[in-house]
């Protein structure tokens, strides 16, 4: 099964296993710091989780980190919807730099570094479909931190951390930002000076934040970017780069 990017959704479909990030539950309070009443916001996103569940008939929810706004706490308010959230489905959290004391929450917890999703061998048949090839998987990061060297060596390195989005100007001049995808090409020179194997045709997917209120302008100079970007091992600057419909802003290979 390919890797399937669903459409107008920040979210990816891959072997039965529904993958998204950056949900920041429990915004509420600090969307009330800024006098803005939201109480159900939370909820809101659990329930388009809900349904794309049950539309896609995923067997498992694979967050890819800051699945709270609190950054050291578990706060109720998502304490709650994790709870949910095991109820419906086999639910793996990548961590993330907002994730402190997400231990305990019924979900598998996978460090930092990230693992890899989805390998499957070769068949032996000789009459298979030569189409088919072996997967390698995808490696699943939040983007914070160095992904492991098993990421590495995956077929796709799919990180969340960076919000991605894009500043747009229509024809009136009024300037809008939307959340988008962006698909960028291993730097293989950059990636062997931290990396002693790795997967020389990996491509990185930055996937847009599940949480609409959390998207920014993607800036490749950003202080904050994690080290897959801040030490360049992928080639952003070349990146293809989609909107959540699907239609591409950017590709430089057609250029």
């Amino acid at each position: 099964m390919r890797m399937k990017f669903l459409y107008n959704a920040p979210a990816i479909l891959y072997k039965k296993a529904l993958i998204i990030g950056d949900t920041h539950f429990g915004m509420e309070q600090k969307l009330l710091s800024k006098g803005i009443h939201y109480q159900d916001f939370s909820d809101g996103l659990f329930l388009k989780i809900k349904s794309m569940l049950k539309q896609t008939k995923a067997e498992k929810l694979i967050i890819l980190g800051d699945v709270k706004e609190q950054v050291a706490t578990l706060d109720p308010k998502t304490a709650g919807i994790l709870a949910k959230l095991n109820l419906l489905t086999e639910l793996i959290i990548v961590r993330g730099n907002h994730d402190g004391g997400i231990e305990g929450c019924g979900a598998r917890i996978v460090p930092s570094g990230g693992f890899v999703f989805g390998v499957s061998t070769c068949p032996t048949n000789r009459a298979r479909d030569p189409r088919e090839r072996c997967s390698l998987g995808l490696g699943l990061v939040h983007g914070h931190s160095w992904p492991s060297d098993e990421c590495m060596n995956a077929d796709f390195l799919i990180s969340a951390h960076q919000h991605p989005s894009l500043s747009i100007v229509d024809k009136s001049g009024k300037r809008h930002s939307e959340p988008v995808w962006i698909i960028a090409d291993a730097d293989e020179g950059m990636i062997a000076q931290h990396y002693k194997s790795f997967n020389k045709k990996i491509k990185l997917v930055l996937i847009p934040a599940f949480n609409p209120l959390v998207g920014a302008a993607f800036d490749p100079l950003d202080a904050h970017l994690g080290p897959i970007l801040s030490n360049k091992l992928f080639k952003i600057d070349a990146a293809i780069i989609y909107r959540l419909e699907g239609t591409p802003l950017r590709d430089p290979k057609k250029s």
